[in-house]
């Protein structure tokens, strides 16, 4: 997944005086209180995605005010992570820490937050995706303003700066989503995913095919990534230059179906549950306007606090264990 790249142009900003006007107590409520099934998942539940437009506007609007500030965190004692022993306080610091790494990934992209206001505590804690950004959340966090294909605008937030991340943190954000493109060109993707679903498959099948899809784009000369999704898959990431959302999702589908036509007991593009036969999916689909990808470096909601971590492609093997890639591993790791 690349950096987001310098704007050609610059996008129109509008200043707003709005401030904040309710704290975390508020937001939390509030989260309890939707009744959308949509947003209060079930276990294996995914959210609904509105999907934006850029139709009617190439260059959108950007919502700010003032320079970014530090504010002061609450309930940094909350256990999130209960079999970790990780509290909010120390998810706080996790993020302070791996902002240098994770920032680049994020600046500039509209950004879709999951959100778990009570971590991993209890039998069925509030779990939810966040795209629009509330009125009260301070006027310094930049909006992105977007359009469903219903015409509703949706203010996703930007993360372009440390404490814009620290406050969302502080909301309860876990995990950070990033749109396929920056504000500068919305209409164009720089980058290609292709996301591994294991389904009932093993580590030794996902690898094979992670490494099929490596052969495939050095015979087409482009480069990929790898990195673990911060579950149970892997996501192998190419740059892409080449035109729009359209021309990437079919470009994509043309390499997974090569991969699935080449393994064809292990891997299918096939979206129907039922037709896989346990195969690994290789999930292209995503690659559209208005859907959105985990970031590299982000904590995902499992016991272990997982990280979705970048790997060199001579560390794929059989052997190879996702959990291992946790927030109490990953700062070794980046000191090597």
């Amino acid at each position: 997944m690349p950096a987001a790249r310098v704007a050609k142009k610059s996008p129109r900003i509008l200043r707003t005086s709005s401030g904040e006007r309710a704290g975390e107590e508020t937001d939390r409520r509030a989260a309890k209180s939707r009744s959308t099934r949509a947003l209060q998942l079930q276990p294996g539940e995914r959210a609904r995605k509105p999907v934006a437009s850029v139709a009617a506007s190439p260059l959108p609007r950007i919502i700010t005010d003032g320079p970014p500030q530090r504010i002061r965190f609450s309930n940094t004692e909350k256990v999130l992570y209960p079999k970790a022993r990780i509290t909010k306080g120390q998810v706080l610091e996790y993020y302070e820490r791996i902002s240098p790494w994770l920032l680049p990934y994020l600046r500039n992209r509209p950004v879709t937050i999951e959100r778990l206001p009570e971590g991993l505590a209890g039998k069925h804690p509030p779990h939810f995706w966040q795209k629009n950004t509330p009125e009260y959340y301070p006027a310094w966090i930049p909006r992105v303003e977007l359009a469903t294909e219903g015409g509703k605008l949706v203010r996703y937030p930007m993360v372009n700066d440390v404490e814009t991340l620290l406050y969302l943190i502080n909301q309860g954000t876990l995990t950070f989503h990033v749109c396929f493109s920056t504000v500068d060109d919305l209409a164009r993707p720089d980058f290609v995913l292709f996301d591994l679903d294991p389904g009932r498959a093993g580590m030794g099948e996902l690898v094979t095919i992670a490494k099929e899809l490596h052969r495939q784009h050095e015979a087409c000369g482009v480069g990929c990534t790898v990195k673990t999704s911060g579950k149970s898959g892997l996501h192998v990431i190419a740059p892409w230059q080449k035109g729009g959302y359209e021309e990437a999702r079919a470009w994509a589908m043309s390499i997974a179906r090569n991969v699935a036509a080449k393994l064809p007991e292990l891997a299918t593009t096939s979206r129907q549950k039922d037709k896989r036969g346990g195969r690994v999916y290789i999930d292209v689909i995503q690659n559209a306007l208005g859907h959105h990808a985990v970031a590299p470096y982000v904590l995902r909601d499992t016991p272990e606090a997982t990280v979705s971590t970048p790997l060199d492609w001579d560390e794929l093997s059989p052997r190879l264990e996702p959990r291992r890639f946790n927030i109490k591993t990953i700062f070794d790791r980046l000191k090597r």
